[in-house]
């Protein structure tokens, strides 16, 4: 009886083992989407900041030593948009393949629909795929 016992407790722990590193994964995986959302919103925002900020220099015929400087500014916030987002892409499939790994356990319903509400929607997700133009 003693031995079963055991075995019985051995089990229940790895459970509630394998329980709260799931949990921490959906929490790490969940803060790194939000983040990453931010991240490219501000890229995008510090672009357009900079492109009318130039279009501005260019229609002033600013001298051309501060329009190239503004350039670059440009070039460099244009750079990191495509690097924001595929970092995002990466966070938002792990993500999702956690949240559908695990959707069914109860214990994990709180974090599974934060998780969820932080998601973007498929064609938010995958602009190009939406057929537009097409």
């Amino acid at each position: 009886f003693k031995h079963h016992l055991l075995n019985a407790l051995e089990r229940a722990t790895d459970t509630l083992d394998r329980m709260e590193a799931t949990l921490k994964q959906l929490k790490i995986q969940t803060s790194a989407v939000r983040r990453l959302l931010k991240e490219v919103a501000h890229y995008e925002k510090e672009a357009a900041g900079h492109e009318t900020k130039l279009q501005g220099m260019k229609d002033e015929e600013a001298d051309q030593y501060d329009i190239r400087a503004q350039e670059r500014l440009l070039e460099e916030s244009m750079m990191m948009i495509p690097d924001s987002k595929r970092r995002l892409e990466a966070a938002v499939v792990e993500l999702r393949e956690l949240v559908e790994a695990h959707q069914e356990d109860e214990a994990l319903a709180e974090k599974i629909a934060e998780a969820r509400a932080v998601l973007p929607s498929e064609q938010e997700a995958n602009p190009e795929e939406t057929g537009e133009g097409a």
